[in-house]
C-alpha cells in the first residue's frame, strides 16, 4: 500500500549501485520490504535509488545529489549497506546521522556484512578487518544498532513496526 501522508513510513534504501550484484541487491531489498509491508497494511512509500530515473546513467552529479538528497530529508527509515567503502553510502550516513540528531524518530538500520570476520576468527565491528572505526564510532555513539545481513536489520524494523514505532505524534509526516 504506497501512498503519501501522515504517519507513512518513508523508506530510502542506500548502498552501492556500481556491478551487477550490488544492482541485484538493492532490487532484493526494496522487493523484500514492499512484499512485508503489503502484508501488515501499513501505508509506506519506498524510495530505492536503483529504480529512479535520475540513476539511469544519463544525469549529472548534481542532478544525481539533488534528488538523493530530497529522497534522504524525507525519509524516516534508511537501510544503509555499508560493507565497502562507497563513499555515496557513507555521505548518505553522514546526512542520516546529522538527521537524527535532529530528530530522534528517525530509524537508521545500518549493515556491515563480511564473510571474511568468522572465517578469520576475527569477531565483531572493533575489529581491524574491514571496516572504518570513525564509521562504527559514529553509530555506537548515537545508540545505532548495527547488523550483520539484510534481512536482520529488517527483521528489527518490522519488530519496531509492530510496536508502534511510527505514530502520529512522533514528529514524522
Amino acid at each position: 500500500m504506497q501512498y503519501t501522508g501522515k504517519n507513512m513510513i518513508y523508506i530510502y534504501i542506500v548502498g552501492p549501485l556500481f556491478n551487477q550484484a550490488e544492482a541485484k541487491q538493492r532490487i532484493y531489498e526494496g522487493t523484500y520490504l514492499k512484499k512485508e509491508l503489503d502484508l501488515i497494511d501499513t501505508p509506506y512509500q519506498i524510495v530505492n535509488p536503483i529504480e529512479l530515473p535520475v540513476n539511469d546513467g544519463a544525469a549529472d552529479s548534481i542532478a544525481i545529489y539533488q534528488a538523493d538528497y530530497r529522497h534522504q530529508c524525507k525519509a524516516n527509515v534508511v537501510f544503509f549497506d555499508l560493507s565497502n567503502s562507497d563513499t555515496g553510502s557513507h555521505t548518505a550516513l553522514g546526512v542520516m546521522l546529522e538527521k537524527k540528531r535532529q530528530n530522534p524518530k528517525i530509524h537508521l538500520y545500518p549493515v556491515f556484512s563480511d564473510q571474511r570476520l568468522k572465517r578469520n576468527g576475527a569477531f565483531g565491528l572493533e575489529s581491524t578487518v574491514g571496516f572504518n572505526s570513525y564509521v562504527v564510532g559514529a553509530l555506537k555513539a548515537n545508540q545505532i544498532a548495527i547488523y550483520d545481513t539484510f534481512e536482520q536489520a529488517a527483521e528489527q524494523f518490522f519488530k519496531d513496526v509492530q510496536a508502534g514505532a511510527f505514530h502520529e505524534d512522533d514528529g514524522i509526516s
